[in-house]
């Protein structure tokens, strides 16, 4: 999650969409008022390789950083701003008045794709277990971002919702809108899934149906499709 006072822009950052990437990229032009939330270890480690400025103004007054590295992701003690912040905690923490006036964006994508990238993403190696077992477990459901840029009832918080099939152009209206520069991705976690994996030859039809169900609200709002 990044605020950019200069800019006037909030990314909100959901899960499974490239998120992590873009979130480099704009730190990359972030400055030094701004603030930028801590990623994992690794992924911090390609920020500092790619140019991205470091964590910043993400912890509550009078809590430091206890060592040379980053608090981790995610909320903690002393954090008061984290990576899957959702946009109404964003609202209240930065006040309306900002938040509204800002320009809010987000990152979304089909959550079969997102499911089947999730999967990918826990085992990374072979041999992996079956999908039917990754949809039992639960955990398919870690993906589901409705609820990060929506509000308790329903409502979408947020300005701009970039659609990941049409990610450049979707970036590359952003920065036409806010005057940054064009958006130089790099490859975060585009490693984990095996080339020519598609969401159809993985998902069978009754993980396709868990999907669907878990991700109604998802797919009624963006009208994605099998």
């Amino acid at each position: 999650m990044l605020v950019m006072h200069d800019v006037g822009l909030i990314f909100v950052r959901t899960r499974k969409t490239a998120g992590t990437s873009v979130e480099i990229a704009l730190s990359r032009h972030a400055s030094q008022r701004d603030i930028i939330t801590s990623l994992s270890p690794r992924d911090e480690a390609l920020r500092a390789r790619e140019g991205g400025r470091a964590p910043q103004h993400h912890l509550r007054p009078g809590h430091t950083t206890p060592g040379p590295q980053p608090v981790p992701p995610g909320p903690g003690p002393g954090v008061r701003y984290y990576n899957h912040m959702p946009a109404a905690e964003i609202r209240e923490q930065l006040g309306p008045h900002t938040y509204h006036r800002y320009l809010t964006v987000c990152l979304e994508r089909s959550p079969y794709e997102k499911v089947v990238s999730l999967y990918f993403h826990r085992h990374r190696t072979t041999p992996r277990i079956p999908i039917e077992e990754f949809i039992d477990t639960g955990e398919f459901r870690d993906a589901l971002n409705w609820p990060l840029y929506t509000d308790h009832s329903g409502t979408v918080m947020v300005d701009q919702i970039i659609r990941h099939e049409h990610l450049q152009a979707g970036l590359d209206a952003l920065t036409a809108r806010t005057g940054l520069p064009t958006l130089t991705l790099p490859r975060a976690k585009a490693q984990f899934r095996p080339p020519g994996v598609t969401y159809r030859d993985l998902l069978t039809p009754a993980a396709r149906k868990a999907v669907e169900e878990a991700y109604a609200a998802e797919f009624a709002y963006h009208h994605y499709t099998w």
